[in-house]
């Protein structure tokens, strides 16, 4: 099990990997200044949030940071703020709870937060950056042969199989969410960004199913779906299943309500 160190004060808040401790309290956290900094002069990937891609200053490793942002419609209002440090100390937590269960997600490293006013705080969250990985959307970008393309969709499946049977549920899983790495003939894949992920009991073939048509469905958002076509998603779902008869007839059951979802989103993204 991962084990953390707390620092908790008015106005300052962090959450550490007792082996990054001394890494992380180098780079200035858990000050705004040195989180503002960090990010600005990162490199990164980006989504909702700009992210970066940090060197401990003992060169150990890289951690991914990023703030914790609201999403949907109203989330520019909110502006970074959070109504204090839960989600985000949850976040650290349920990532350490799935890489202590052996599922494939990244290290937990940190949380840092500071008080913006009264009961509202402004949060990043650190993970152990993936070298050599790249996400579902620049590996499908990168018009993959179809061994390579079969071997990520397997890696995936029994990536998000794992995830579910120790109990995950993911809130928002999509093809950026999804990492990829590749060496020879061996493709491996991981589950990332786990902002209000549950861990619990192993949820129900009808939520797994709501799950992975999302994931399908952000194939089809970003016009993808074609280069995984009928052999990507057979792959990923014989994967998943992994000779569970009963299991797939569940899921088939399920997935029929789910295309009707996919069918109306569909309608927005072509408009």
């Amino acid at each position: 099990m991962h084990e953390f160190e707390e620092r908790a004060e008015r106005t300052r808040y962090l959450r550490v990997a007792l082996r990054y401790a001394d890494a992380v309290a180098a780079l200035g956290l858990p000050e705004p200044e040195a989180a503002r900094r960090l990010l600005a002069a990162a490199p990164g990937a980006t989504g909702r949030t700009h992210t970066a891609i940090v060197p401990l200053p003992d060169r150990s490793a890289k951690i991914h940071l990023r703030p914790v942002r609201h999403g949907g419609l109203l989330g520019g209002l909110w502006r970074g703020a959070l109504l204090g440090m839960h989600r985000p100390i949850r976040e650290l937590e349920v990532t350490g709870q799935l890489s202590h269960a052996g599922v494939a997600v990244p290290d937990p490293v940190l949380v840092a937060g500071w008080r913006i006013f009264g009961p509202f705080w402004s949060a990043v969250v650190g993970t152990a950056h993936l070298e050599r990985s790249i996400d579902g959307v620049a590996l499908l970008a990168d018009a993959p042969q179809p061994k390579r393309l079969l071997r990520a969709a397997e890696a995936a499946g029994r990536a998000v199989r794992r995830f579910h049977d120790a109990g995950g549920r993911h809130a928002d899983l999509h093809l950026k969410n999804l990492l990829f790495r590749e060496s020879g003939e061996a493709t491996e894949a991981w589950i990332v960004d786990l902002d209000k992920a549950r861990v619990g009991a192993p949820p129900r073939a009808r939520r797994r199913a709501r799950e992975l048509m999302r994931l399908y469905r952000s194939l089809i958002k970003r016009r993808l779906s074609g280069r995984v076509g009928r052999r990507g998603c057979a792959r990923f779902l014989a994967a998943y299943v992994a000779g569970d008869r009963e299991l797939r007839r569940a899921l088939r059951t399920h997935f029929r309500f789910e295309r009707l979802r996919i069918a109306v989103h569909a309608l927005a993204y072509r408009r």
